[in-house]
């Protein structure tokens, strides 16, 4: 289904220390981040509520990519499913599950929409939704 490519696209509580993101930076180590990527059984940003079972499914199928060093994603969301390679800001480098959350460890790469995040992150600007439970 097409609709199943984007339910990695939204972060919910992507939380870092900015302490941490300078240490980082001034070390020249990739600037990591970690967070809740998605939430089962609850109404998300766009306005949808995955099932536990359908999100496993794609989880699944999603770390294979992860696996792979192919799981790639955009500063913003994206028109269409497809991360297209010149837009990359960060690859997704973990995913686990705690309870019903989707937690997971992103790096931002040296890419200029990469150049971009790590900007912002570095002006203390807040990435990712706020949506809370």
């Amino acid at each position: 289904m097409q609709s199943d490519k984007f339910l990695l696209r939204e972060f919910v509580e992507l939380k870092y220390d900015q302490t941490a993101i300078r240490e980082q930076i001034e070390a020249k180590k990739p600037i990591t981040l970690s967070g809740c990527f998605q939430r089962a059984n609850s109404l998300n940003a766009n306005k949808r509520i995955y099932p536990r079972n359908i999100l496993q499914r794609e989880i699944t199928n999603y770390m294979k990519l992860v696996k792979e060093n192919r799981a790639v994603g955009e500063l913003d969301h994206p028109d269409t499913s497809v991360v297209e390679l010149k837009n990359a800001s960060h690859i997704v480098r973990d995913l686990w599950w705690e309870g019903d959350d989707v937690m997971g460890k992103l790096e931002v790469l040296n890419t200029p929409n990469g150049k971009i995040l790590q900007s912002l992150l570095e002006s203390n600007v807040q990435v990712g939704s706020q949506k809370r439970r």
